[in-house]
Formats: C-alpha cells, structure tokens, sequence
C-alpha cells in the first residue's frame, strides 16, 4: 500500500489512476484531500472512501482508495484536530484495520487526543498518513510538542513506527525538506513489515509505499564502504 498527502485529491486524480495502474497497488491512502460531501471521483477497479473536515469545507480530510478484494469499511473518525478513513480486512492471518490519517498542523493535539483515535482501530492495525508531529525518533529533523505527545501515547501502548526518507519538500528554499509522513503499527511484527520512498506523484509531499506479507520479508543490508 501507498500513502500520500496530495494536497487536494481531484487535481491529481488521472496521474493516481497511472500511479495505481503502473505500481500494482492494492491500497492508496491520501491525506489533505481538500474535499466536500459533494466530491466524487471514479477510478477503475477500485473504491474510495473519504471522511472530510467536520466544517464541511474544501480542506484538510482524509481518503482511502482500495481494490474491490473483501473489505468493509469502519465509523470515520472526524475531529477538527484529526480526520481518518479506516477499513478492515481480512487477507492476513488476523484481520488487520488499515487507516488514513490527516493532524491538521495548527491543532497542538494532546496525548489523550492521540490515544482516542487510535483506540477506534483495534488491535491489529497500520495507520498512516500526515501527523504533522516531529520527533527525532522517527528521523524528522526536530522534536516538536505534538511530537512528543504522540511518541507518549506510542510508548504507552507499544506502538511501532514505519518511516522512510524524507516526504516533505518545501517550495520556499531557505526551508529544509523534513519527514511529516508515516506509519504507525501494531499487533504485526517488523519481520513482516517493509517501507520505501517513491517519487511518482508530484505535491510537497512524496509517497511511501509500505508492504504488509504473510512471510518474514527478507532485507538487503545497508551498502557499507568498508567492513568491519
């Protein structure tokens, strides 16, 4: 599965179908779609869900795009301070909650605030999206106060986290590229979990794309210039 933050879902809806089409990607999850109740889209062998900011506006609002394998969709979680499109399936030996998520960045959402959402998704889950929350443990370039709390409720409840490169590449120079994407799990093993970057769709966010297996995924070693 694939995870972006698009910036606004219908202007980039013919290079997604490409995306999907060309990556063989069986689940996309997209964050800031920008979208209202009277929003439609149609692409191929595929379904969307969307849960859009409580307002009702064009912004923020989250989005799952999904092939048409057996799956059922479950309650929104539609708060201004973080929006989330959720579903279950059952292809794995458990059945695994997979979750869109978008933390609008000028809410400073509190642990608690945190550790509601995440109680909506039961015990086995993956969970990924824009957190808009920094924390150098998972590579961002600072520790922000939303970070912190977030890593609490992680800690708390043995979360775990998947990150890749950086995803965030801002337009105005002077500003440096940071990581605002990623996914945090549980109940599924690091042995069965694998992350990579990609650079196919164009916003100020890049994808990640995440690969959930039924067997121990085996893993190159990092490229070292010497041994030990």
């Amino acid at each position: 599965m694939a995870q972006w933050n698009s910036n606004g879902l219908h202007r980039h809806i013919e290079e997604i179908k490409i995306f999907l089409k060309h990556n063989h990607k069986d689940v996309l999850l997209i964050s800031e779609t920008h979208c209202t109740e009277r929003a439609y889209c149609y692409i191929p062998q595929y379904k969307i869900y969307y849960t859009n900011h409580p307002d009702t506006t064009a912004h923020a609002g989250t989005a799952l795009i999904r092939q048409t394998f057996s799956h059922y969709e479950l309650p929104s979680f539609k708060k201004d301070f973080l929006q989330a499109t959720s579903d279950k399936v059952s292809l794995l030996p458990c059945e695994l909650t997979i979750s869109s998520v978008y933390c609008p960045p000028r809410h400073n959402i509190k642990e608690q605030q945190f550790a509601e959402f995440f109680s909506t998704l039961g015990l086995n889950f993956l969970a990924g999206g824009d957190y808009n929350s920094k924390s150098t443990m998972w590579s961002s370039r600072i520790t922000t106060t939303k970070g912190r709390e977030l890593l609490k409720v992680m800690e708390n409840n043995n979360y775990s986290f998947l990150t890749a490169t950086p995803t965030y590449w801002p337009t105005d120079q002077r500003k440096t590229p940071d990581l605002l994407d990623f996914f945090v799990t549980c109940g599924i093993s690091e042995s069965y979990l694998d992350i990579t970057a990609s650079y196919d769709l164009s916003s100020d966010h890049s994808p990640i794309i995440a690969t959930v297996s039924k067997f121990v995924i085996s893993k190159q070693p990092i490229p070292m210039l010497h041994n030990r």
